[in-house]
């Protein structure tokens, strides 16, 4: 089972995500900002962060550097989520993906399962 770590200091928001890539059999983790995301980092290991851009103390950006820092997490897929479109460019972040707030059901299934696709046997079998 593939593990998503979700970061978002609105607490429904987090928890709504959460819900939605449980149902679809992700195993999911909750974060409320991104000093806490980096905390618990080594000892999830997701496959795939989704980061709020807009947080207090630590924000999206300033969480992915601190990601991309660490060599195991250097290449994970990010996906990056926000009322507003990302103010600086792809290139120096290396995010894979952006999800403009507020966002269908759709479209984060569709882009997580583009970013960390389960194989069949991770899928539960349909009835």
């Amino acid at each position: 089972m593939k593990t998503i770590l979700v970061v978002d200091d609105e607490f429904d928001i987090a928890e709504a995500v959460k819900a939605i890539l449980e149902e679809d059999h992700y195993r999911v983790y909750a974060c409320s900002n991104g000093w806490e995301a980096l905390k618990c980092l080594n000892d999830l290991k997701p496959d795939l962060a989704i980061l709020d851009i807009m947080m207090p103390r630590l924000n999206g950006y300033e969480t992915l550097k601190a990601i991309r820092q660490q060599p195991a997490f250097a290449q994970m897929p990010i996906l990056l989520m926000s009322a507003i479109l990302p103010e600086v460019k792809s290139h120096p972040y290396s995010w894979s993906g952006f999800l403009k707030k507020p966002f269908s059901l759709r479209a984060l299934l569709e882009q997580v399962h583009q970013l960390v696709p389960q194989s069949p046997e991770e899928e539960e079998p349909s009835a």
